[in-house]
């Protein structure tokens, strides 16, 4: 399997662990630095461990009973050999937790993803509207 078709796959296990809201599978997604980050349409986040309890199960999990999250147009750039950077473009459908009615957003995603003891894992995401 080449490169890039590893990091799409590691694409589609971010959009699996969005929707599905498992923490842990959503946490193995991302590098050991500590500067990951993710930058939400409206708030950042700072290190694994602040996006997986303040994005994933704050925001996303706290909101939405469920939260489909469909991707387009995956275009993945191999910046060397262990560095990428992924556009995309993506919408949601989702149902909020507290009122049962439907919601979602689309806009273009960017992350950039780093080969860790050869698996590839997330550095960084940025949403934007």
């Amino acid at each position: 399997m080449d490169e890039k078709t590893k990091v799409t796959k590691l694409v589609l296990r971010y959009k699996d662990a969005i929707q599905t809201q498992d923490e842990e599978a959503f946490r193995a997604l991302w590098c050991d630095q500590e500067g990951n980050t993710l930058i939400s349409v409206t708030k950042r986040f700072e290190g694994t461990e602040r996006i997986t309890k303040d994005f994933l199960m704050g925001s996303i999990h706290a909101l939405y009973e469920s939260i489909d999250l469909i991707v387009h147009d995956i275009d993945v750039r191999l910046i060397t050999d262990d560095t990428a950077v992924v556009v995309f473009e993506y919408h949601t459908e989702c149902i909020r937790r507290e009122t049962k009615e439907p919601y979602g957003i689309q806009g273009l995603e960017t992350q950039a993803a780093i080969k860790e003891n050869g698996e590839w894992k997330l550095a960084h995401v940025h949403y934007s509207k």
